[in-house]
């Protein structure tokens, strides 16, 4: 029998849980939710209150800090991997008319499920951001 040191042992079991390879965080396992139904602003100051209440959701219901945050995007670091926390991207779509689509896309790194779920927090969002 052959000595494995203990770093060795772990590398080992890690290897087999990896499956040796990057993890891809995949939405047929659940952990990921999309808007159906994009929130639609219409006009100019609408869709500034919809976007900054979509930021100040984001921040109050994630786990994860703030990454990006501009006109167009707010995405929050994650998911990590094996976590259940969500991490959050929300874009803002202009259209022609001075109105835009705000979607949001919220996942976790859990393959058995995210808390809260997902597609609960896609509807918290959505009703957050037009009420």
């Amino acid at each position: 029998m052959t000595y494995a040191p203990p770093v060795a042992k772990l590398c080992i079991v890690v290897g087999l849980f990896s499956g040796c390879a990057p993890i891809t965080i995949s939405s047929d396992y659940g952990a990921t939710s999309m808007s159906r139904n994009p929130v639609l602003c219409v006009g100019k100051a609408q869709c500034e209150i919809y976007w900054q209440r979509a930021q100040a959701w984001v921040v109050n219901n994630s786990e994860y800090r703030m990454q990006t945050v501009t006109d167009t995007v707010i995405e929050t670091q994650g998911p990590t991997l094996a976590r259940s926390a969500l991490a959050f991207r929300v874009t803002r779509v202009p259209d022609d008319k001075d109105g835009a689509r705000i979607v949001v896309i919220a996942s976790c790194g859990n393959v058995f499920g995210c808390k809260p779920e997902s597609s609960a927090a896609v509807t918290a969002f959505e009703h957050f951001v037009t009420n």
